[in-house]
């Protein structure tokens, strides 16, 4: 996932393993005994008020990343020059670490307690019928882009041309810095691609990228602040990612749950290369401008992991495939990464 166009995606093996090992260890319990009247009938509750996560962990499903909601909202000075650099405008220059590690020094303290709190009441779309109403929609309204079901249940849809050759070009030179992709939230040897995130700046304002943006985001009918920034990676011969799903956020979060993968390629590819869907027999094939979108939750119940669509890039045999992934979230994602307040945007939070 990024945060304000920093790293993080995840594995299917997940990428917490010793935070979730001592989660684990402790017993799952509600603090108080009125957890189902304070988190609301939907659980909204627990988005809405983080504090409840702690206090009503067992009630929040958020037993498992204890440790994490608890760095999340503690308030403390983690380094001992955070005064001299607070009184040096840090605070104001770099939020994104300042306002989580010298909280103290930048008089933080509740705007981070507060900072993964949902803001944002209107979910993108509703269970039990507004997804399949998207999916039937994106193969009958769009035909410029020649739609193609490759599988209905779970929905996996097929595009051509969503991207032109000049757009695809700006969107691989627009990104500043490739680094080597994160499965979860460390390296690992089951994705060898580099990546770069189209974060806040000039990718993110170009307007080229924010054509396509605005493209996709008129298929899927997710509102602008609810996608992630674009994941534009890069694959070399050898370089591979292997199976992995990409909804990683609890319902929790502030963002929800990642609804959309909309995946599109950035470049041809001379062998090798393609996207995967092990449980479905389904593997898509590299071509400038072509593209798959497809749900990682179900339907008629959005709080749950659809594991039919995990994927895989498959190795590049010649040539180098470039690409690029634009996530789509439940709630408003935007707003809490711009704020650099909420640690639950760069993590992990969901253990499926």
């Amino acid at each position: 996932m990024s945060v304000a166009g920093e790293q993080v995606a995840v594995d299917s093996k997940g990428s917490q393993a010793s935070m979730i090992s001592s989660a684990r260890s402790r017993t799952c319990k509600d603090e108080v005994p009125d957890c189902l009247s304070l988190t609301n009938a939907n659980l909204t509750g627990c988005a809405e008020n983080p504090r409840l996560l702690a206090l009503c962990s067992k009630t929040c499903g958020s037993c498992y990343y204890r440790s994490l909601v608890d760095e999340a909202t503690k308030c403390e000075d983690a380094n001992e020059n955070c005064k001299l650099w607070a009184d040096s405008g840090e605070c104001d220059a770099n939020p994104s670490y300042m306002l989580q590690h010298c909280t103290v020094a930048c008089d933080a303290c509740a705007a981070k307690q507060n900072g993964c709190a949902r803001k944002q009441k209107q979910p993108a779309l509703f269970p039990p019928s507004d997804m399949d109403a998207m999916f039937k929609r994106a193969l009958s309204d769009f035909p410029q882009f020649s739609p193609t079901a490759l599988s209905t249940d779970p929905w996996v849809i097929q595009f051509e041309n969503v991207v032109t050759a000049e757009e695809a070009a700006i969107m691989t030179e627009s990104c500043p810095k490739f680094e080597r992709s994160l499965a979860g939230d460390q390296l690992s040897p089951v994705r060898t691609s580099t990546q770069c995130w189209c974060g806040e700046g000039e990718c993110l304002q170009n307007e080229n990228v924010h054509a396509v943006t605005e493209r996709i985001l008129n298929i899927t009918q997710v509102p602008f602040n609810n996608a992630e920034y674009f994941q534009v990676l890069k694959y070399e011969p050898g370089q591979f990612y292997k199976a992995h799903h990409d909804q990683q956020s609890a319902h929790w979060s502030p963002q929800g749950v990642r609804l959309y993968t909309f995946f599109i390629y950035l470049s041809d590819v001379e062998a090798g290369g393609g996207t995967r869907f092990p449980m479905l027999d389904v593997t898509v094939t590299p071509k400038l401008g072509r593209a798959i979108l497809w749900p990682s939750v179900f339907g008629h119940d959005l709080t749950t992991s659809d594991k039919r669509t995990t994927h895989e890039a498959l190795p590049v045999e010649k040539g180098v495939k470039w690409a690029a992934n634009l996530w789509q979230h439940l709630y408003d994602f935007k707003s809490p990464s711009r704020s650099g307040l909420c640690l639950f945007l760069g993590r992990n939070s969901n253990h499926e």
